[in-house]
């Protein structure tokens, strides 16, 4: 027997379980009534099986990749000669079922298989099941499954969009990447051939034959067409579109530093002066204290509200409660007098008020209105406050479903409203987003000459665009390839809890977020998107609560103002202003020196990582968090939500 050499895949992305639409579970293999071997009523069985290691078929199947890959690698033994080569196992969690086809007759059981019994046949006929796109999306053949198997053994990322295969990229990239071709010449010819033979049969027989219809002379792929960006209607929203300008907005909620830790505000106004960027920020707090208003210089010392995390209430009695205190109706007394334990109430009045902020969102500048059917009313709008977070029409969010750094470039913001028939009054009141879907694919680009499929996009904003270029000339001088936001869905719909926020430039924020990680992705050309290192609108609902606690659904409480979904957690005299025209002398107290700061633990525990908890001990707790002097020199580790398997200490994101 000829010996074979073990090759082995280093990692593997497969799924036994997947979430699938309706956010319910299903196992990622065939379904049981394809698994179910009972005949019909005709003694037909036609059923799946799954094939085992030590099968035939298995052996063949790992023998074909394990020689593939060694090939692709170019992997020769000691001698220098070609030997065989066999996969050891296939990934973890994928698993390989053939179909069958029993028929009894007389007696006797035909056997019609679609599986072959080895060899180098590879006909479609066994199924590789595991991707994590689930059941439906599985390999058909080695050849369909190398790519991917080849992209989990070298590709260091892990990063999907740098995947070839067909499920990781579906469509062709003709008209978007010169000399990407579709071999379809073939099929035409075979068409065209198929067509005359059914004229001659049809006139043999006297059968007069239907007219040809016209067909074309190449397949052509079915071309989605991306939205126009929708005209900017104010000043903000035009300055907002710009690349590298103000990071935050007025309305908008921050983490801000009050020097020796961190603090939570809203930003109340913005301005510049010679070049130099400026924001005021109210610190929040509890019904009745009013802090000073701070001012802020350029990006070094603000945060945006979901790149960390909300740490735990310093009141021990308020933690790991069935139902959490709210702001609105928080026993302000009891915790003034030491009930829930000596924590510093400043900071427990802006943790709760920025999770009821959190929670809330408010519609900006309604431009149109339209009445699609009887007692219904759809408003558009230019804007909207979305959480802690201010969203313009023509720009782009980040969304929960898809890839996980899928983004929506938004085109209209509507509310929907039913009023009854029997009395007018308003019965159903609802809120969406609509625009078009894009997902990062990332591509081989030899030449840094050529322009790259990122620079032909007019209908992207600009920011997307300034961004990809940035990233792309690391990429490209580091290791030739270069990615773009393709599209996948226009004109689609998506609920505010679709949404997880604003997107920001990974060019832009991450070396604020993580210098040093910042530097070593650059020298690497594996720059990933900010979305992989943020949290998500409704994190905080069930931030640092336990297991064994019910998860709080997210909610999304309209407020009528921005100023109003602050309540009292800021002074009644409070204004938020847009433009960018500078505050009065006495409208600000840039020597802000509070006694009650935030400190953020380093670790920032998120949703999903919140199982390990400090024991809290009745004391103040700032003893127990981390002094931020060096965080303008230091990468600051763990902050941000794990999204999937990605792990953020892997210097990836």
């Amino acid at each position: 027997m000829a010996r074979f050499y073990p090759v082995y895949a280093r990692r593997s992305d497969g799924k036994q379980e997947v979430v699938a639409k309706g956010k319910r579970k299903e196992l990622n293999q065939p379904t049981d009534d394809q698994l179910d071997q009972k005949p019909d009523k005709n003694g037909i069985a036609d059923f799946y099986r799954e094939v085992q290691p030590d099968e035939q078929k298995h052996v063949d199947w790992r023998r074909k990749l394990g020689g593939m890959l060694a090939r692709e690698l170019q992997h020769k033994d000691k001698s220098g000669a070609d030997s065989g080569y066999i996969l050891v196992a296939l990934p973890e969690n994928y698993r390989l079922y053939e179909h069958v086809k029993k028929t009894e007759r007389d007696g006797k059981t035909e056997v019609k298989s679609k599986t072959h019994t080895g060899g180098q046949n590879d006909r479609q006929d066994a199924y590789l099941y595991g991707h994590p796109a689930g059941r439906r999306k599985r390999f058909r053949s080695p050849n369909d499954f190398f790519p991917h198997l080849l992209w989990l053994c070298t590709d260091e990322s892990g990063d999907p969009d740098n995947c070839s295969c067909k499920i990781c990229t579906p469509e062709e990239l003709e008209n978007i990447v010169p000399g990407a071709k579709i071999k379809a010449e073939k099929q035409v010819k075979n068409e065209a051939d198929s067509s005359a033979a059914m004229t001659r049969s049809a006139s043999g027989q006297g059968i007069k034959a239907a007219p040809q219809a016209q067909r074309p002379t190449s397949a052509q792929p079915l071309q989605l067409a991306p939205t126009p960006l929708p005209a900017a209607r104010t000043a903000d929203q035009t300055l907002d579109r710009k690349y590298g300008q103000f990071m935050y907005r007025a309305g908008e909620l921050v983490w801000f530093s009050r020097g020796q830790a961190w603090g939570i505000g809203v930003v109340t106004r913005r301005w510049s002066n010679m070049n130099t960027l400026y924001y005021s920020i109210q610190p929040l707090s509890y019904p009745g204290n009013h802090p000073q208003i701070t001012v802020k210089q350029g990006h070094a010392e603000i945060r945006p509200w979901l790149a960390w995390s909300v740490p735990r209430f310093l009141n021990a009695g308020l933690n790991d409660q069935p139902n959490p205190p709210r702001y609105e109706n928080a026993d302000w007394q009891g915790i003034m007098q030491r009930k829930y334990g000596n924590g510093d109430l400043e900071v427990d009045g802006s943790i709760m008020a920025a999770k009821m902020v959190d929670a809330s969102y408010t519609l900006v500048g309604k431009n149109s209105t339209g009445r699609p059917e009887a007692n219904v009313v759809e408003n558009h709008y230019d804007g909207i406050f979305l959480g802690a977070e201010k969203i313009w029409c023509g720009e782009s969010v980040r969304l929960t479903i898809g890839s996980g750094t899928d983004i929506m470039v938004v085109t209209a913001i509507v509310e929907r409203q039913r009023t009854s028939s029997v009395n007018q009054q308003l019965a159903q009141q609802t809120a969406y987003l609509v625009g078009d879907v894009y997902s990062l694919v990332t591509i081989q680009h030899a030449n840094p000459g050529l322009p790259t499929p990122a620079d032909v996009n007019p209908h992207l904003p600009e920011r997307m665009t300034r961004d990809i270029q940035a990233r792309n000339a690391v990429s490209i001088k580091a290791k030739r390839v270069a990615s773009y936001w393709k599209l996948m869905r226009p004109q689609h719909r998506v609920d505010l809890n679709d949404v997880k926020g604003r997107w920001y430039e990974a060019s832009i924020i991450m070396p604020i977020l993580q210098p040093q990680q910042w530097q070593a992705a650059c020298a690497k050309g594996e720059i990933q998107e900010a979305s992989l290192w943020m949290n998500s609108r409704g994190d905080c609902v069930n931030s640092n609560r336990k297991e064994n606690l019910p998860r709080l659904p997210r909610e999304n409480n309209r407020r009528e103002t921005r100023r109003d979904a602050f309540g009292q957690s800021v002074p009644p005299n409070t204004k938020i202003e847009d433009g960018v025209q500078p505050p009065m002398p006495a409208n600000v107290d840039p020597g802000l020196d509070s006694s009650q700061p935030i400190d953020i633990d380093p670790r920032f525990d998120t949703a999903d990582d919140s199982g390990n908890h400090v024991e809290d001990t009745g004391t103040t707790g700032l003893e127990e968090f981390m002094d931020l002097d060096s965080i303008g020199t230091d990468a600051m580790s763990g902050f941000g939500q794990n999204y999937g398997a990605h792990d953020p200490n892997n210097g990836f994101f």
